[in-house]
């Protein structure tokens, strides 16, 4: 239970508040995580209920045989693989295989973390300035594990849960930090949740005017979407295999989130809840080209 408010002026304290009301270790936070809600308290209306089973994907998956992503052809050692990251843990549900596999080649990386995920626990006693510093925190936890020993992340600062209303000036910023050789990665922008579908909408459009090559990555769309969805263009899925290594260090860069994989207090789940947990550990990454 999230019952402590820390001071809003100490990065520090509110730090270790709120890391001493959940549990300590990964598999106890994963565990937590798995018994919990999906969602948050205003989830949007195709989030909500049950997700279509982690199980149900992989064999419907493993039939489409959708077509591979070569990283040497797509993202070469020399270029930069740019994340645009709706919230902190989306550059690891997105594409956290992806980055480890760049990094171990020596590739340059760069998060633009878009908010700071600071609305996650609404409805809860932690207020959003201290959950911002928290979750700022967790985000350079992950990426270091992901192997990124100094990440670079431009932080926005754009509020959470109103980047719709401020696309206009994402696509702006965006505008000036992407550059033409760059390769990006993007929430999908029909995911299913506002700021995702926002986030990539402006991200595909930045892309498509600098000339940077594009790819979405799906997260929530696998909750409410169901195997041969007809609002999915599966034509255009493409599948990346990640390596024993680069998996496990996706799942113990999830694992640094933990703000986000255990319960925010006796009535709200945690907000990544079993299911999208359990498909983050898949061994393939997908995106729409």
């Amino acid at each position: 239970m999230l019952a402590l408010v820390a001071p809003a002026n100490n990065e520090e304290a509110a730090i270790a508040m709120f890391l001493r009301a959940v549990p300590a270790s990964p598999g106890e936070r994963l565990d937590v995580a798995r018994e919990s809600i999906v969602g948050a308290v205003d989830l949007p209306a195709l989030l909500r209920g049950e997700a279509t089973c982690e199980l149900t994907w992989r064999r419907w998956l493993a039939g489409l045989r959708c077509h591979e992503l070569s990283v040497r052809d797509w993202l070469p050692a020399h270029a930069r693989l740019v994340v645009v990251a709706p919230h902190p843990n989306d550059e690891i549900l997105a594409c956290g295989g992806l980055i480890a596999t760049h990094v171990a080649q020596g590739g340059r990386v760069l998060i633009v973390a878009v908010t700071d995920g600071e609305a996650s626990h609404e409805g809860t006693p932690f207020n959003r300035e201290d959950l911002a510093y928290v979750r700022r925190n967790e985000r350079r936890q992950g990426l270091r594990l992901l192997g990124l020993s100094q990440p670079r992340v431009l932080a926005l600062g754009l509020e959470d849960g109103h980047v719709q209303q401020l696309g206009t000036l994402l696509l702006e910023r965006l505008m000036t930090l992407l550059q033409p050789n760059d390769v990006v990665v993007s929430t999908w922008e029909n995911d299913g949740h506002p700021d995702h579908d926002a986030t990539g909408h402006m991200t595909r459009r930045a892309c498509a005017t600098l000339g940077c090559a594009y790819l979405a990555a799906p997260v929530w769309m696998w909750h409410w979407a169901t195997p041969g969805d007809d609002h999915v263009p599966w034509l255009r899925l493409r599948g990346l295999p990640l390596s024993a290594a680069d998996g496990s260090q996706k799942q113990a860069a999830l694992a640094a989130h933990r703000s986000q994989l255990s319960p925010r207090n006796l009535d709200l789940g945690a907000v990544l809840g079993h299911a999208i947990v359990e498909r983050a550990a898949w061994r393939t990454e997908y995106f729409f080209v």
